[in-house]
């Protein structure tokens, strides 16, 4: 982890963290609500699609996946930077941002939708 410096090495723990948050969540969640949840409201707040429970599991899972192939392809992207360990470290840090921008907004797209589940309302009108 620490291979290529403290910060990059902190960056990749945060990323890893990123990645399984919203599995935690789930974890917590998803066995509380009801069989069918609404996912789609109008205008006027009614729903107007509706699916099963366990399909909030596919957003924590693709966010761990994305997540986990960030890092291994951070690790192998630096390690094929055999000019100097500065390219190496630049090389990593570069593609952990790039996952740790990507996991912030996955993670706040899944709040968004375990808290309309868990509602059943939408407080964004989209």
């Amino acid at each position: 982890m620490f291979r290529y410096g403290k910060t990059n090495g902190y960056l990749a723990i945060a990323l890893i963290v990123l990645g399984i948050l919203p599995i935690v969540l789930a974890l917590f969640i998803v066995p509380q609500l009801p069989d069918t949840i609404a996912t789609q409201f109008d205008s006027a707040g009614n729903a107007t699609r509706w699916m099963s429970r366990t399909d909030l599991i596919y957003v924590p899972v693709l966010c761990l996946l994305l997540s986990g192939a960030t890092c291994l392809t951070a690790f192998r992207q630096a390690g094929l930077s055999l000019d100097s360990e500065v390219v190496a470290g630049l090389t990593f840090r570069r593609y952990i941002r790039n996952g740790l921008v990507t996991s912030v907004i996955i993670n706040v797209l899944n709040g968004y939708m375990m808290f309309s589940a868990a509602t059943g309302t939408a407080f964004l009108p989209f």
